[in-house]
Parts: structure tokens; sequence; C-alpha cells
């Protein structure tokens, strides 16, 4: 790990070569939507990854973590998921001595902050991670959560591990790496591996954020969407606005058009995403189901975010 910083923190992204391009996208965005930031944006890999010198020039760097061996000594269970999808839990060590704050996000997401240094500001109070609930508890946020339950262990708050605040002190002067792995070779199997770890290791203690910083909703709730102010969307579920062949109507339109785009203009021999259809006819399709989900569903979010005054303030 050769690389020279420039701010005491840091936005970063896990990949491998398979999802290079969508951490791309959204270190893109990132990077010309801030600016005057005061945070590193870094792309982290377990095998050294080659970036083109337009986004390096957009200050996106590259970081090979030379770790796949203790990862792999770790037996963790990976099911259909690379063995990058847990290199987070060692971000914190091995940034111990670079970066006081770090806000990973999973490469399935898009920056859309114009604002986005204020993740340096949010108390996290005594907690060492802070997340946002996982969409399992938009509209019902004491819904019972399976992977707690068959435990024995109650209700309680479950929290999305595709975007994570982290302080790296308090993390590492509190052994929570040590924790994870235990938690993997007592409590296994998982239901959402990586996330199933953070849960069952933290459950009450983790700072809840307001959902804007892990906007889970564009899918099911559209229209909310457009009205509220998210600063990261996260494309959850096995759809993603990235590989789609036209037939979906699940993401909007100038998503997927944005990818193409980036993909046509910056990785030309990659397969592009198939724009769904865009007449007048498929629109209004669209906005009827858009309303309809909207008058029904949106009023079952108020009890999730209206108990922040704003996106700043943190629950802790």
């Amino acid at each position: 790990m050769h690389f020279q910083p420039q701010h005491q923190n840091a936005l970063i992204y896990c990949a491998d070569e398979n999802v290079l391009q969508n951490a791309l996208f959204s270190a893109r965005h990132a990077a010309l939507r801030n600016p005057d930031r005061n945070f590193d944006i870094l792309i982290c890999s377990l095998t050294p990854l080659t970036l083109p010198t337009y986004f390096r020039d957009l200050g996106i760097t590259p970081v090979h973590l030379d770790l796949r061996d203790r990862l792999v000594e770790a037996g963790l269970r990976l099911n259909h998921l690379p063995l990058t999808a847990y290199l987070r839990l060692w971000l914190p060590e091995q940034f111990a001595n670079t970066y006081e704050r770090i806000l990973y996000v999973d490469t399935d997401t898009d920056i859309v902050d114009p604002n986005l240094s204020d993740f340096t500001a949010l108390d996290l109070g005594d907690h060492a991670i802070g997340g946002v609930r996982d969409i399992q508890q938009w509209t019902r946020i004491n819904r019972p959560i399976h992977e707690f339950e068959k435990r024995g262990l109650g209700g309680g708050a479950y929290m999305n591990g595709g975007v994570l605040l982290i302080d790296t002190e308090a993390f590492n002067s509190r052994g929570l790496l040590a924790r994870l792995l235990e938690t993997n070779q007592t409590m296994a199997p998982f239901i959402h591996h990586d996330q199933s770890l953070v849960n069952l290791t933290l459950r009450h203690e983790w700072a809840e954020l307001h959902p804007h910083w892990n906007w889970q909703g564009l899918r099911r709730y559209p229209v909310f969407t457009a009205h509220a102010a998210p600063r990261v969307l996260h494309f959850v579920g096995p759809l993603k606005p990235s590989h789609t062949d036209g037939t979906q109507m699940t993401f909007p339109h100038d998503t997927v058009a944005g990818y193409a785009d980036f993909l046509a203009r910056y990785f030309p021999d990659t397969e592009r995403p198939t724009l769904p259809p865009n007449s007048w006819l498929s629109r209004s399709r669209i906005a009827l189901r858009n309303h309809i989900r909207n008058v029904v569903l949106t009023p079952q979010l108020k009890p999730l975010s209206g108990r922040f005054r704003d996106d700043m303030e943190v629950l802790t």
C-alpha cells in the first residue's frame, strides 16, 4: 500500500475487476460533485487494479491491500460472494494511522450529494460505526428480523451494510475486527453475509444515520425519492441499472441512460445496459404506477425519517 493521502478522511470502495466500472461510476460522481472535498477517494482491492488516467486525474486512487491470505484464513462464508466483499471489515485496521473517518460505500451506489464532506461532521456519539436501517425496516421500523429471531435475540434496529461510517480509532481500540471474526466462527451460517456479521456483532452498538445517507428506496419509492434529498443512492437487490435488458421498468430511464453513457464514453468495449422504452405510453404507465406507489407507500415512510430533525442528526 503506497500512496500519499491528502486528507484525514476517506470515501472508500472495495472492488475487484468485475465491479470496478461500477465503483468508478460512483466515485467519478463523488469527485465531480465535490471538488472542494475534505476526503480522499480510494478504490481498495485484493489484487492490483489499473485505473485509466482520467479517473486518477479526478483524484480517485487505487489501493492494493495484500490481505488475501488473511481473509482466506478467517474462514469467511462466501457462497456467491467474492472475497473482496469482506475487505471492508479490514479497512479501519489498514488505515488506522491514515484516516480518522472512513465512509465505506458499496459499488452499486451513486453519489448524488455535492456536500458529501458533511459525513465528517456527523456525531456518532460513543459508537464506532454509523449506518442506515435496512430497507426491511423502512415501512415498519419495529419489524422483527429473522436473523435475530432465530437466535433468540429479540428485536432491534437492523443496519444495511452497504454504507458504513467508521471511526477508525474507536473501531480499532475496541477490537471490533476480532469480535466480527469471532461472530463468523460462532454464529454462521448467515443470511446476509458481511451485513449479518456487523448486525449480529454490534446489536445496539451502532449509531443510526438518516436514510438520506444510504437511500435504498429508488426502485420502490420513486416519487418519494424525487421529493427527498438523498446523498447516496444504493441500488439494492439483484437488479442493477448497469445491467438491464430493456424490459425492466425497475429504474428511471435517466438512471439507466447515465450508466449507458458512462460505459460508452470510458469503457466502449463493455456491454452496456439497454434503455427501457421511453415512449409517451411507457412514461404514462410508469407515472401511473409510481403515483399509486406514492399514495400507498409514502405515508408508511414517515415513522422512519420523521424521527430525525434533518439528515445531520444521528440517533445514538
